[in-house]
């Protein structure tokens, strides 16, 4: 895949891993970052649609010119908010994945990725509904970017399931369709939760989720 064998991450050159180097470089007590949290904060508390530009500005602090410097409308500002979270994700796997050791397996790879994945949706739950819940349904161009990041782990799965073969060829092919299936499956039914109990509550999926990935993965 594009990425390293202990990252989950985009190839260099690509937008999301420019988006995510500035991430790492951008204070969240920045008059940006104060703007992406006070817009996550308001969506959170009422919805996208009710959500004005007077609540942003006023939640963050900041006059409507400092808005302006930095977004150029509340869908931007909507857009950037769905990379910052997608950003938060990424970075929180990336380093669970260079923290094992080099000799971990593709079993113990797939689990890291997708326990990490659900603490960090029960430690940021407002970047996570922004992610899951809100881009799904109020902005094309969000969703596409919560696509970019589906297929980022698509390909995640793709390359340790490449690797499981490498080492043991009894491991069977897995068509791609199937692998896709894996990170759609995962976020729909962590939506769900996030939903109907909450994002504190999706931690208790890990279990499931990496014994339905390792199976259809050929790694049970």
């Amino acid at each position: 895949m594009r990425h390293s064998a202990t990252r989950c991450e985009p190839s260099p050159g690509s937008d999301l891993a420019d988006r995510r180097a500035a991430f790492r470089t951008d204070s969240p007590t920045s008059p940006r970052g104060r703007l992406i949290t006070a817009f996550v904060e308001c969506v959170e508390e009422k919805g996208y649609a009710a959500t004005t530009l007077g609540d942003i500005v006023a939640a963050a602090r900041v006059s409507r010119s400092t808005f302006y410097e930095h977004f150029t409308n509340k869908e931007h500002c909507f857009v950037e908010s769905v990379h910052t979270g997608i950003a938060v994700l990424a970075q929180r796997i990336g380093e669970a994945l260079r923290a094992l050791p080099r000799e971990a397996d593709a079993r113990a790879r797939i689990a890291c990725v997708i326990v990490n994945f659900c603490e960090a949706v029960a430690e940021e739950p407002h970047f996570a509904r922004m992610v899951l819940v809100e881009s799904a349904r109020v902005e094309r161009a969000a969703n596409a970017v919560r696509v970019l990041a589906l297929d980022q782990f698509t390909e995640t799965y793709r390359h340790f399931h490449a690797r499981a073969r490498a080492a043991d060829p009894t491991v069977p092919a897995v068509p791609a369709e199937l692998i896709a299936l894996i990170p759609d499956a995962i976020c729909e039914r962590t939506r769900r939760v996030i939903l109907t109990e909450g994002a504190h509550a999706v931690p208790a999926s890990a279990p499931l989720f990496i014994a339905f990935a390792t199976a259809v993965l050929g790694l049970n």
